[in-house]
């Protein structure tokens, strides 16, 4: 694929086993590395003595800070542990990363939520809609949402540090190319 047909998104298909925010949080410090901005949330878990299941917490990559969004409802409870009202209060991570027109968007994963229509399902719109590329991340049962949610015109990338690197790369290269020439047709209308 060419750089210019580059999809502004992308998914990292992953099995449940592969740990894939180990994987983000490093290509997110490499590409700071490089000085892109980037902006989005990743996820941290924390796994307490005595207790089944981790509690989760979204971090915003811009400022560090930290949301808890999973919910205490005990050991011997089952399914989904997801606090819709924590998801809901780190939207604005994602909303700010986009005014400030950061290179490229890291949403930890499209999920249940996000499989559901709700979560930041509208956050990953939004920032495609404003030309900031989104890099993301599904594993099964939410492939097939997910693909209906791209209709095909999202890239499907490896696990691989390397291949997500490179699609990041093309992709923020692409977005600055298109933001220089944005800038330059306005300068000459204004001349």
């Amino acid at each position: 694929m060419s750089d210019d047909l580059t999809p502004a998104l992308a998914a990292v298909q992953y099995e449940r086993e592969f740990d894939i925010n180990s994987t983000l949080r490093s290509v997110v410090t490499k590409l700071r590395e490089k000085g892109v901005d980037v902006g989005g949330v990743l996820q941290e878990a924390e796994i307490l003595p005595n207790e089944d299941q981790a509690r989760l917490y979204i971090v915003d990559i811009r400022t560090g800070k930290s949301t808890r969004i999973t919910q205490d409802r005990g050991n011997e409870s089952r399914g989904c542990k997801l606090d819709y009202r924590g998801l809901a209060e780190i939207a604005h991570c994602i909303t700010d990363a986009i005014e400030v027109g950061v290179n490229l968007i890291v949403i930890n994963k499209f999920g249940r939520a996000e499989s559901e229509g709700g979560g930041l399902l509208s956050c990953i719109a939004d920032a495609v809609n404003a030309g900031i590329p989104v890099l993301t991340t599904v594993r099964e049962p939410y492939v097939e949402a997910w693909s209906s949610f791209h209709g095909g015109l999202a890239t499907k990338l490896a696990g691989s540090e390397s291949a997500i690197l490179k699609w990041c790369e093309v992709s923020c290269r692409h977005r600055s190319t298109n933001l220089l020439c944005s800038q330059s047709q306005s300068v000459a209308m204004v001349t």
